[in-house]
């Protein structure tokens, strides 16, 4: 109802008598405030369905913001574990590298150190044959010195002989000589 109506209607009111007035008054205001209070309740329900669909346009938007951000930190972090094993298979090359190269500085020291184990096990070889060696020297030669010693004390004892024998030729010289030489006169008072 128009608002002009119900204007009129509480001016005849007055008229007529205030109890019929009233009530249709009531009545009618009842029906258009019903009336607003569905148009309004439509209003808001209208309002409310906008609201949530931009609240989920909105939420869309969250969401999508929240998908490309992590996208990128995604990417950002696969980037730097891409880099990181690269890194890591940069160092593990190196580090096999450095393995191999051990491995024949290994086996060519290991070629060595049993050269040198062999060369050593001959040297004492050798010192054990030229201990043996020397042992029967050092036995043949305290057999030779003994032995000249031995022929030492026989040949001094043989110089002692020969110097009491020519001490004894000297004096049977010395007697030969006398009984080869005529008598000398005594010399004359």
């Amino acid at each position: 109802m128009e608002t002009g109506v119900i204007v009129a209607l509480v001016s005849a009111s007055g008229v007529v008598g205030a109890g019929l007035t009233g009530t249709v008054v009531a009545h009618l205001l009842s029906r258009q405030t019903r009336a607003v209070q569905q148009r309004l309740a439509a209003a808001q329900a209208s309002q409310a369905q906008a609201t949530a669909r931009q609240l989920e346009a909105e939420h869309d938007r969250i969401r999508q913001d929240i998908y490309q951000e992590l996208t990128a930190d995604l990417r950002t972090e696969l980037q730097g574990a891409k880099s990181e094993l690269n890194d890591v298979k940069s160092e593990l090359r190196k580090t096999l590298s450095a393995l191999r190269d051990a491995r024949e500085s290994l086996a060519a020291t290991s070629a060595e150190a049993e050269r040198l184990r062999l060369r050593v096990v001959e040297l004492e070889s050798r010192i054990a044959q030229l201990e043996r060696t020397e042992q029967h020297l050092s036995s043949e030669l305290r057999a030779v010195q003994t032995e000249r010693d031995q022929l030492r004390v026989q040949l001094a004892g043989k110089e002692a002989t020969i110097t009491a024998l020519t001490a004894q030729i000297g004096d049977l010289k010395a007697q030969l000589a006398g009984l080869q030489q005529p008598p000398v006169p005594a010399p004359r008072p």
